[in-house]
């Protein structure tokens, strides 16, 4: 994948907030952003305080349900959005829509009112508004509304399994996780977009996406994130 350069007007050090830094991707994630120069502020919104500092970085404590309260006085460029769970852990598929669409869409209708231009997306590598199997149609649904807000770089990241250590570990995933390197050769083509991909990989291409100003709308699957 080619980064795209910034333009001199678009050279300034900018702000990015991120929405999902507790997660196994923005755990990732959250160094990469820091240690870029081209932010001079990260802002992260977390329900609880997360221990984490730099002289970057700013934890804002947030009620989900008032999502808009943590973009209070500030002006951004940059959004990335990890934030999502499953739905054994949400309980239900009304309270996984209301993290995974509604959350995701209230904080980037509050970027955009905040200024944000630019925004960066985790979904799945079967995301599709129009599929009868639930989890991947609610990615769909909400890749769908985020390219309704007019962001003018939009960056979808599509991965099939991703490996990494987890509290929450699924017992399906400890079973699979050692097959994966077969598994996954067993995808040639076009199915390569469901291999797996390491955390970290998946880290550094989303962190790639503050260096690719002008890059429009994008959606990225498997060969595209390895080659960031």
């Amino acid at each position: 994948m080619s980064n795209v350069s910034p333009s001199s007007h678009d050279s300034r050090r900018r702000t990015a907030v991120l929405l999902g830094s507790t997660g196994a991707t923005g755990q990732k994630l959250l160094p990469l952003l820091l240690n870029d120069p081209c932010y001079s502020r990260i802002i992260t919104l977390n329900r609880r305080e997360t221990g984490i500092s730099h002289a970057k970085l700013e934890n804002r404590v947030v009620d989900f349900n008032y999502l808009a309260a943590g973009f209070d006085g500030l002006k951004v460029d940059d959004c990335y959005c990890t934030f999502g769970t499953t739905l054994k852990i949400a309980g239900s598929e009304a309270a996984m829509t209301r993290i995974d669409h509604e959350f995701v869409l209230e904080f980037a209708k509050a970027g955009r009112a905040a200024g944000a231009r630019r925004f960066a997306y985790l979904s799945a590598a079967n995301a599709n508004a129009g599929s009868s199997v639930y989890y991947a149609r609610l990615k769909g649904r909400t890749e769908d509304a985020l390219k309704a807000l007019g962001f003018a770089d939009l960056s979808i990241f599509r991965p099939g399994m991703i490996v990494a250590e987890r509290t929450d570990r699924r017992w399906a995933e400890s079973m699979l996780f050692p097959l994966l390197p077969v598994l996954d050769k067993l995808m040639p083509g076009a199915l390569s977009r469901y291999r797996s991909i390491r955390v970290e990989t998946l880290a550094r291409a989303i962190a790639a996406f503050g260096r690719q100003q002008g890059s429009g709308n994008k959606t990225l699957y498997w060969q595209d994130m390895m080659d960031a």
